[in-house]
């Protein structure tokens, strides 16, 4: 089975990459396919960070695809508060891109012939076009939010960059990881962040240390909240709720009771 993750490569993104990447066999993925895109960061800084976090990847990769979206139309930010100066939390050295295939936008989406599942972890601009294709087996995304203080605009981020497109996905049999899904108390960090080694904790922590640069209030690590989601969805229920704009949301909540640090690995 292939995986599809379509990135907007900050930190919360590295770490969901990471996860994902670290257990893709155990978790029948046979390939994964990296879409970079705006959000978070421009596009073509995406793409430079997707090289950049695969290029440092201390573990054996499976079969990779890394897609250039610089083509397409994006709305972005730049957001250095949160992100660092890189867009990535400033972690990774410039190495030569390892010999992964990398193709442009269009030339993949047209050559999609095998079923796959989706992992949208930014704007939704592109989302649409590849559930147009039919051959989507589960679509969880992070996005949206129902009762939490928005975060941008009165949205939560990933939303507002693209209402219009987060409307038309949704559409879509899909399980949201929203705002309310990802600011759990149990996934808080900011107090102590992670002990132990590894790069993902590394991640983790960067994040922690850059939220006292921007001053948010918490720590959370979102779009790898959507990874445990698809990886582990017994951990959480799913009910159904409408967001501010009409939207109708098939919403994950987090029932496992185990805080974040505890699930990091797992």
């Amino acid at each position: 089975m292939k995986l599809v993750l379509c990135c907007d490569y900050g930190l919360d993104d590295a770490a969901a990459t990471v996860d994902v990447l670290l257990h893709a066999k155990e978790d029948g993925y046979s390939q994964i396919v990296l879409v970079a895109i705006g959000g978070n960061v421009p596009s073509g800084v995406a793409l430079r960070n997707a090289k950049k976090l695969v290029a440092n990847l201390p573990f054996e990769l499976p079969k990779l695809t890394l897609v250039d979206t610089t083509d397409e139309e994006q709305p972005s930010e730049y957001l250095k508060l949160i992100h660092g100066e890189d867009g990535m939390g400033d972690l990774f050295a410039e190495k030569p891109f390892a010999p992964f295939s990398v193709l442009r936008y269009a030339e993949w989406l047209g050559g999609l012939k095998e079923q796959f599942d989706l992992l949208s972890l930014g704007p939704m601009t592109l989302v649409p076009a590849i559930l147009k294709t039919g051959l989507c087996r589960r679509f969880v995304f992070m996005a949206g939010n129902i009762a939490e203080t928005p975060n941008f605009k009165g949205y939560e981020f990933n939303h507002a960059l693209d209402r219009a497109a987060f409307a038309e996905a949704v559409l879509f049999p899909h399980v949201a990881v929203t705002m309310d899904t990802c600011r759990n108390p149990l996934f808080n960090v900011q107090e102590g962040g992670v002990a132990g080694e590894g790069l993902l904790r590394r991640i983790v922590n960067r994040s922690r240390e850059l939220t006292f640069v921007s001053g948010e209030k918490g720590c959370y690590v979102w779009d790898d909240i959507a990874v445990k989601y698809l990886r582990h969805p017994a951990w959480f229920s799913l009910e159904s709720a409408t967001d501010r704009d009409g939207n109708r949301l098939n919403v994950a909540k987090y029932i496992f009771g185990t805080e974040y640090s505890g699930i990091l690995d797992l």
